[in-house]
Protein backbone atom coordinates (compact mmCIF):
# COMPACT_ATOMS: atom_id res chain seq x y z
CA UNK A 1 0.00 0.00 0.00
CA UNK A 2 1.43 3.35 -1.11
CA UNK A 3 0.49 6.55 0.73
CA UNK A 4 1.60 10.19 0.90
CA UNK A 5 1.93 12.13 4.15
CA UNK A 6 2.42 15.72 5.26
CA UNK A 7 3.93 16.80 8.59
CA UNK A 8 4.35 20.20 10.24
CA UNK A 9 8.15 19.76 10.29
CA UNK A 10 11.00 17.39 9.53
CA UNK A 11 11.28 16.75 13.27
CA UNK A 12 7.66 15.61 13.46
CA UNK A 13 8.14 13.37 10.41
CA UNK A 14 11.27 11.82 11.92
CA UNK A 15 9.38 11.09 15.15
CA UNK A 16 6.74 9.14 13.21
CA UNK A 17 9.36 7.35 11.10
CA UNK A 18 11.50 6.37 14.10
CA UNK A 19 8.40 5.03 15.87
CA UNK A 20 8.17 2.42 13.08
CA UNK A 21 11.34 0.91 14.50
CA UNK A 22 15.06 1.58 14.35
CA UNK A 23 18.03 -0.41 15.58
CA UNK A 24 20.68 0.85 18.03
CA UNK A 25 22.53 2.53 15.15
CA UNK A 26 19.43 4.37 13.96
CA UNK A 27 18.86 2.18 10.89
CA UNK A 28 15.31 1.10 10.03
CA UNK A 29 14.24 -2.17 11.60
CA UNK A 30 10.81 -2.13 9.93
CA UNK A 31 9.91 -3.55 6.50
CA UNK A 32 8.41 -0.36 5.02
CA UNK A 33 9.98 1.84 2.32
CA UNK A 34 10.09 5.48 3.41
CA UNK A 35 11.06 8.37 1.11
CA UNK A 36 11.58 11.78 2.69
CA UNK A 37 10.55 14.38 0.10
CA UNK A 38 11.04 17.37 2.40
CA UNK A 39 9.53 20.78 1.77
CA UNK A 40 8.23 20.33 -1.76
CA UNK A 41 8.14 23.04 -4.43
CA UNK A 42 4.65 24.54 -4.74
CA UNK A 43 5.58 27.10 -7.40
CA UNK A 44 8.61 26.70 -9.63
CA UNK A 45 11.17 29.47 -9.64
CA UNK A 46 12.12 31.30 -12.81
CA UNK A 47 15.65 31.72 -14.08
CA UNK A 48 17.39 33.69 -16.80
CA UNK A 49 19.53 32.15 -19.55
CA UNK A 50 22.57 32.14 -17.26
CA UNK A 51 20.74 30.35 -14.46
CA UNK A 52 20.36 33.41 -12.25
CA UNK A 53 17.19 33.49 -10.17
CA UNK A 54 14.50 35.84 -11.42
CA UNK A 55 11.76 34.58 -9.11
CA UNK A 56 12.49 32.34 -6.12
CA UNK A 57 10.62 29.04 -5.97
CA UNK A 58 7.90 28.79 -3.32
CA UNK A 59 8.33 25.81 -0.99
CA UNK A 60 5.72 24.14 1.18
CA UNK A 61 6.01 24.96 4.85
CA UNK A 62 5.12 21.32 5.55
CA UNK A 63 7.43 18.31 5.28
CA UNK A 64 6.37 15.50 2.93
CA UNK A 65 7.00 11.76 3.17
CA UNK A 66 5.95 8.86 0.93
CA UNK A 67 5.63 5.34 2.35
CA UNK A 68 5.24 2.00 0.63
CA UNK A 69 3.76 -0.06 3.44
CA UNK A 70 4.35 -3.78 3.67
CA UNK A 71 0.82 -4.80 4.59
CA UNK A 72 -1.59 -2.26 6.02
CA UNK A 73 -0.58 1.31 6.79
CA UNK A 74 0.03 2.15 10.45
CA UNK A 75 -3.20 3.79 11.66
CA UNK A 76 -1.40 6.42 13.76
CA UNK A 77 -0.29 7.96 10.43
CA UNK A 78 -3.85 8.34 9.09
CA UNK A 79 -4.34 11.97 10.15
CA UNK A 80 -1.12 12.91 8.29
CA UNK A 81 -2.24 11.37 4.99
CA UNK A 82 -2.72 13.66 1.98
CA UNK A 83 -4.17 13.05 -1.46
CA UNK A 84 -2.71 15.01 -4.33
CA UNK A 85 -3.12 15.03 -8.08
CA UNK A 86 -1.43 12.01 -9.68
CA UNK A 87 1.96 12.28 -11.37
CA UNK A 88 3.42 14.34 -8.60
CA UNK A 89 6.95 14.52 -7.30
CA UNK A 90 7.48 10.88 -6.43
CA UNK A 91 5.82 7.52 -6.88
CA UNK A 92 6.96 4.02 -6.06
CA UNK A 93 7.69 1.65 -8.95
CA UNK A 94 5.28 -1.14 -8.03
CA UNK A 95 2.42 -1.11 -10.55
CA UNK A 96 0.13 -2.74 -7.97
CA UNK A 97 0.89 -0.01 -5.40
CA UNK A 98 0.39 2.75 -7.97
CA UNK A 99 -2.90 1.23 -9.15
CA UNK A 100 -4.22 0.89 -5.58
CA UNK A 101 -3.24 4.49 -4.73
CA UNK A 102 -4.73 5.83 -7.96
CA UNK A 103 -8.04 4.03 -7.42
CA UNK A 104 -8.32 5.29 -3.83
CA UNK A 105 -7.36 8.82 -4.92
CA UNK A 106 -9.95 8.67 -7.73
CA UNK A 107 -12.60 7.54 -5.23
CA UNK A 108 -11.80 10.40 -2.83
CA UNK A 109 -11.01 13.10 -5.43
CA UNK A 110 -12.74 12.48 -8.78
CA UNK A 111 -11.98 16.10 -9.72
CA UNK A 112 -8.34 15.06 -10.21
CA UNK A 113 -9.48 12.72 -13.01
CA UNK A 114 -11.61 14.76 -15.40
CA UNK A 115 -13.27 12.90 -18.25
CA UNK A 116 -11.91 13.98 -21.63
CA UNK A 117 -14.16 16.28 -23.58
CA UNK A 118 -14.71 16.32 -27.33
CA UNK A 119 -12.36 19.33 -27.44
CA UNK A 120 -9.55 17.10 -26.12
CA UNK A 121 -9.93 14.61 -28.95
CA UNK A 122 -7.81 14.98 -32.12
Amino acid sequence: MFRKYEFKSETEANTFIEALGVDEEGNPSHPHSVVRLGNIVLTEGTYDSEGEVITEPVLSTNYHVDVLWQGDAVSSWDNKMVWCKPVGIHVFGSSRAIAEWTEKCKELHPEYFPEPSEEDLP
